[in-house]
């Protein structure tokens, strides 16, 4: 059976990475962008990566560096460290993305990329990380640039209509018209500000027409 994908949020959570070489760093930078609070802790920490707003100890791993850890990401070349973290993470019912050996931790960080608001992924069931990141550059490549435009436009529309309108149906059909095709071809046909005249009249509108 396939796992459930699920997305985790993460937004202000404080989220410890163990390991300083390419994939512990790589894997920090996807925490901040995820809106987590990261600390990263390593003896050595790839000469490449400076980030003002991770905060790096660059010393071995102190199993106090787990306190009010709501995930660790360990990533480490020490089979041993790597096992020491995981079992104190363990113990302490800390998530866990371990690097090494993805079976062990409890979530894993698929290849992805960012397109504004817009948040590709994919993960081939740890079958091959070159082809995750050749099937996300292929999706990015084919990507219309023209959604994320469409879904920025549209975020603070959902809020209004959430707000706006307590019957479910009438809600979900309003939501739907916020990306479906006519919103889209506004776009394209006449540009962002008759998109934002066309989601507000959406927003107004007692029904659920367009």
């Amino acid at each position: 059976m396939n796992d459930l994908p699920v997305m985790l949020n993460i937004r202000q959570r404080r989220c410890l990475v163990v390991g300083g070489g390419k994939t512990a760093c790589r894997r920090a930078r996807s925490l901040l962008q995820a809106g987590a609070l990261v600390t990263l802790v390593a003896p050595r920490i790839d000469e490449a990566f400076d980030h003002p707003c991770i905060t790096m100890h660059q010393r071995p791993f102190d199993p106090s560096d787990l306190h009010d850890a709501f995930l660790v990401v360990i990533a480490t070349d020490s089979p041993s460290v790597n096992q020491a973290v995981c079992d104190e993470a363990r113990r302490l019912h800390i998530l866990i993305n371990r690097a090494d050996d993805p079976a062990q931790g409890d979530l894993t960080i698929p290849a992805h990329r960012q397109h504004g608001p817009i948040t590709l992924a994919v993960h081939t069931g740890g079958v091959s990380a070159s082809a995750s990141a050749l099937l996300i550059r292929e999706l990015s490549a084919s990507l219309d640039p023209d959604w994320a435009t469409l879904i920025e436009l549209a975020a603070p529309c959902r809020s209004l209509i959430q707000q706006r309108f307590a019957d479910p149906r009438i809600r979900h059909d309003k939501l739907a018209q916020l990306t479906d095709e006519i919103a889209m071809r506004t776009l394209k046909n006449h540009g962002p500000d008759a998109l934002a005249s066309h989601l507000q009249s959406i927003v107004r509108s007692d029904t659920t027409q367009p």
